[in-house]
């Protein structure tokens, strides 16, 4: 049976793929796996800003299953408030888990990929690593960080038969605006649910598709936004700002 990790498990993405996939074994990462006891056997509780703690359990799952045929790097978090009101410590933490967090579970499971010539990892990114908007100045910046890292990555592994997704959506119908549930009334149908977004990923598993783009609208203003910057720029500031 092939292997499946999902980091960020308790998130309403990651259950909605843990839902779906098939013929997979499911292996979870999270810093609370109380409540994914139904979900799967495999859990592992680890706090992923924790390098030597992450890199520990990395090796134990790698020591008992062998490679990781699809990795899905899910975890993250995000916050929206002015620049300067944000806090080094803030920024830092947000920075270890959307960021680092993904470049240390990917090259902990890297090599067991190269060897077998095969493998798929995928990054869960976000359009804002497009098109960033005002009070999201450090979440986009690890969007765009791991959107550069992944298309760099893709890049070096292409020889060894590895694929790199990265998934960009907009706003998810997720616990992730609990604190900021004004937000979805004003996007209304731009935003996507958890169970869409996940249907789509597990659509792509193992696929050679390079990046998902979600949803459909959101897309074009992306395209959009790359051949008019300027003018994108303009229309974000007027229409987009409403954090």
């Amino acid at each position: 049976m092939k292997n499946l990790l999902i980091t960020g498990a308790t998130g309403d993405i990651a259950r909605e793929i843990s839902k779906q996939v098939q013929d997979y074994r499911l292996i979870l990462l999270s810093r609370d796996v109380s409540s994914l006891t139904d979900i799967s056997e495999h859990l592992y509780q680890v706090d992923l800003s924790d390098e030597t703690a992450v890199n520990a359990t990395c090796q134990h799952i790698s020591e008992q299953f062998g490679a990781i045929d699809v990795l899905i790097n899910n975890a993250g978090y995000g916050y929206f408030k002015p620049f300067l009101s944000d806090h080094t410590d803030d920024m830092r933490r947000m920075f270890d888990i959307n960021v680092l967090a993904t470049m240390h579970i990917t090259r902990a499971f890297l090599p067991d990929m190269i060897a077998q010539n095969s493998g798929q990892i995928i990054n869960i990114a976000s359009i804002a690593s497009y098109m960033a908007t005002a009070k999201t100045t450090t979440y986009a910046a690890t969007k765009f960080a791991v959107r550069g890292f992944s298309n760099a990555l893709r890049q070096e592994v292409a020889d060894a038969n590895i694929k790199v997704l990265v998934v960009n959506t907009g706003p998810v119908l997720t616990k992730f605006h609990a604190a900021n549930p004004e937000y979805l009334e004003k996007v209304g149908k731009n935003a996507v649910t958890a169970t869409f977004v996940a249907k789509k990923i597990v659509h792509h598993l193992e696929s050679n598709k390079r990046e998902l783009n979600l949803p459909w609208r959101l897309n074009l203003a992306r395209i959009f936004s790359m051949n008019f910057p300027s003018l994108a720029d303009k229309i974000t500031r007027r229409f987009f700002n409403l954090k």
